[in-house]
């Protein structure tokens, strides 16, 4: 997940942003801990606009604060995967219905192809791009119904989402035996643009990946 780190930023936008992408890729685990001086050390940005980002990821429910002990990178619990998965599963099959005719034949097959290209090593961290692509094709299919004020709210919901797929998807096996193929049934139907095909894939999709997060959990 690309977060913009324009020069212009402010400070305390810019260590918001740096610091939100670092928790959001996983590169800071869940429950991990973290202070205010390593990370104004680790980012070379001055410990004030530091503080007044770790204020704010606070509030957003990206780090959690101790008083007086210190903080840790907000846990996910089973309950925030039931909650995003719920939202998925009522937003992501209707909105795909309704927006498969307006859907880009060319950008769903160059999506395919650049699923087929990213090529993962056992043994090696899982490229980063296949999450990015995994959460561009999802957003894909919510903006493509234009709702607004819909895409807001689920961008919102996306966030959490990343931190999830990341955590739950750690090993190549797993991308090779079930979310690449998954994702391949998915633009499939969405190709054919047949709505039974399509609410079935995208639920099947979502219900083995909530399983796979759960999974971490537990």
């Amino acid at each position: 997940m690309k977060i913009s780190k324009e020069k212009q930023l402010p400070l305390k936008e810019k260590a918001y942003m740096l610091i939100k992408e670092k928790i959001v890729t996983c590169e800071w685990m869940p429950g991990s801990d973290i202070s205010e001086a390593q990370i104004a050390e680790e980012l070379g940005i001055g410990r004030t606009p530091v503080r007044e980002a770790i204020l704010r990821l606070s509030q957003d429910k990206f780090i959690t604060i101790y008083p007086r002990k210190g903080m840790i990178v907000s846990p996910i619990s089973a309950k925030d995967i039931h909650e995003v998965f719920q939202i998925r599963d009522m937003v992501e099959p209707y909105m795909a219905k309704l927006a498969c005719r307006n859907m880009s034949l060319e950008y769903l097959l160059n999506l395919k192809e650049k699923f087929e290209n990213i090529k993962l090593d056992l043994g090696k961290p899982i490229d980063i791009r296949y999450f990015d692509l995994d959460l561009e094709f999802h957003k894909y299919i919510v903006e493509s119904g234009n709702n607004q004020h819909l895409i807001r709210f689920v961008n919102e919901i996306y966030d959490l989402d990343f931190r999830i797929r990341v955590m739950s998807t750690l090993e190549i096996d797993d991308i090779e035996r079930r979310s690449r193929p998954e994702h391949f049934e998915i633009i499939d139907a969405l190709i054919a643009r047949d709505e039974v095909k399509i609410e079935r894939t995208i639920r099947k999709h979502l219900s083995n990946a909530r399983e796979a997060a759960l999974m971490k959990i537990y």
